[in-house]
């Protein structure tokens, strides 16, 4: 209905106008055009969306350090962690090695992340550094590892290192390690024992060993590794089982031990029941394998009536080592302390020759002359020709002559003179000995000692023990 003024108040008029004033078409017409016109412009004026970043994969190796064992047994190949959502970290491969009383762990991990424009990686918005630190959190676990190195290959360079380790154990548990024994961690075998060597120590209870073991090392770069550390010569590898523990100390790497022969000279003093059991073809065993054997053996008589002066020629069982023999860990040289041990004796001795040709030396007899000052006249009586002094079924000594002078001493008389008088009761003996020498290049050696005059020598010649000076040496 027109108002007034000729104009309608209905919405749209008889005729589809708007308010009576515009065609209704014709509105729609314009709201359309004007809505295209918005969009083109909201089009032309917005920036295109960024195409996803792109992504590449690398490995690498973490050293997550020693891990108590339900960690251990918890982390296997597979595991995966993501620190965003355009990294993710896999596990391709483990490796275990003893760590003191712990498990080392070193992973090899595939690396997902942002491709850079210089090619490398951007694993959690940061480059992949050596000695960066990654955190791997899984639902069953959380460890902390370093990059040790970076490159192709999802698995670890790992190969078997034979090494000889030394160390010395108990009696009992150096008798435990055996050839085929394992090392396990968590399930893996990680090392096992190809061959062992014991030998004596002065120690009844201690055995000295050497186990030759095949590691499960890793290689990074030129470097083989056990146990975090590089394996080589020194270095220290501990080794548990069941049974025992060998904290020993690396003494090979690459080969075990080539054993052969070395003769030598050994000299030591023992309790006279001790020397007495001592006999040619002795074997020093420990366990089942012989280590020594006694192939000459002389004693001889000391101060010490109940003591007895030893010379052994030994066949050790030796190893090379730096250009020298060892036994036992030690080097086979003049003067070297080595222990010998069978359930009846012990010898604890110094090494005085070695070679192929080590001899005590070749039996001779020499004539000596000795002198004995200021012997009480009772001892200078019961010396006589024809004692002797006998070991092992040989007469070491035999007196052949005695001559027994009074001591002099100087006296002043009463009247004041100085005169040269006979002692009361001291005597000088004078006695001729055929003796039992050694014959070296260094000259003839009586006990093991040089024979020359002004050296002092024992006999002891049963019912008496005497200590002389040698005044000469015929022969």
């Amino acid at each position: 209905m027109p108002d007034s003024e000729g104009t309608s108040t209905e919405l749209i008029d008889d005729e589809g106008r708007l308010f009576g004033r515009v065609n209704v078409i014709d509105a729609l017409v314009v709201l359309l055009i004007a809505a295209v016109v918005v969009a083109g412009a909201a089009f032309v004026l917005t920036d295109d969306p960024a195409p996803p970043p792109e992504t590449d994969t690398t490995y690498a190796t973490l050293d997550v350090g020693a891990q108590p064992a339900y960690i251990v047994e918890a982390v296997n190949e597979g595991d995966s962690y993501s620190p965003n959502d355009r990294s993710t970290m896999t596990v391709t491969d483990v490796q275990l090695t003893p760590r003191g009383n712990d498990v080392g762990v070193t992973l090899r991990v595939e690396l997902e992340g942002e491709l850079q424009n210089d090619g490398s990686i951007a694993y959690g918005d940061a480059p992949l550094r050596l000695g960066r630190s990654l955190s791997l959190n899984t639902d069953r676990y959380q460890l902390d590892g370093q990059i040790r190195a970076v490159g192709d290959g999802d698995g670890l360079r790992v190969e078997d290192t034979t090494v000889v380790l030394r160390d010395t154990l108990g009696t009992d548990d150096a008798e435990s390690v055996a050839p085929g024994d394992e090392v396990r961690l968590a399930g893996r075998t990680v090392a096992n024992v190809e061959n062992v060597t014991r030998f004596p120590t002065g120690d009844p209870d201690r055995q000295r060993v050497f186990v030759t073991a095949n590691l499960s090392t890793h290689r990074e770069g030129d470097e083989r590794r056990f146990g975090g550390s590089p394996v080589r010569r020194g270095q220290s590898v501990r080794l548990s089982t069941g049974e025992y523990t060998v904290n020993g100390v690396i003494e090979r790497v690459g080969s075990g031990l080539d054993f052969e022969e070395t003769r030598v000279v050994v000299r030591d003093t023992l309790p006279t029941r001790d020397a007495n059991e001592i006999a040619s073809g002795d074997e020093i065993r420990v366990g089942d394998r012989s280590v020594a054997t006694v192939e000459e053996v002389t004693q001889f008589a000391t101060n010490d009536p109940n003591q007895r002066r030893v010379f052994l020629v030994a066949a050790l069982r030796t190893y090379r080592q730096d250009g020298s023999q060892r036994f036992g860990g030690d080097a086979v040289r003049r003067g070297q302390g080595v222990t010998l041990s069978t359930p009846a004796y012990t010898v604890e001795g110094r090494i005085e020759q070695v070679g192929e040709d080590s001899r005590i030396g070749s039996a001779s007899r020499r004539t000596v002359t000795l002198r004995m000052d200021d012997v009480r006249d009772d001892m200078a009586d019961a010396i006589n020709a024809g004692m002797t002094e006998r070991a092992g079924g040989n007469t070491v000594a035999r007196v052949t002559d005695v001559r027994v002078e009074p001591s002099l001493i100087i006296a002043t008389g009463e009247d004041g003179s100085v005169n040269v008088v006979d002692h009361p009761i001291d005597r000088q003996v004078t006695l001729t000995a055929d003796i039992m020498v050694r014959e070296t290049v260094a000259g003839p050696r009586f006990k093991g000692d040089p024979l020359r005059q002004g050296e002092r020598v024992t006999l002891d010649l049963g019912t008496a023990t005497i200590r002389a000076t040698v005044v000469n040496v015929s022969g």
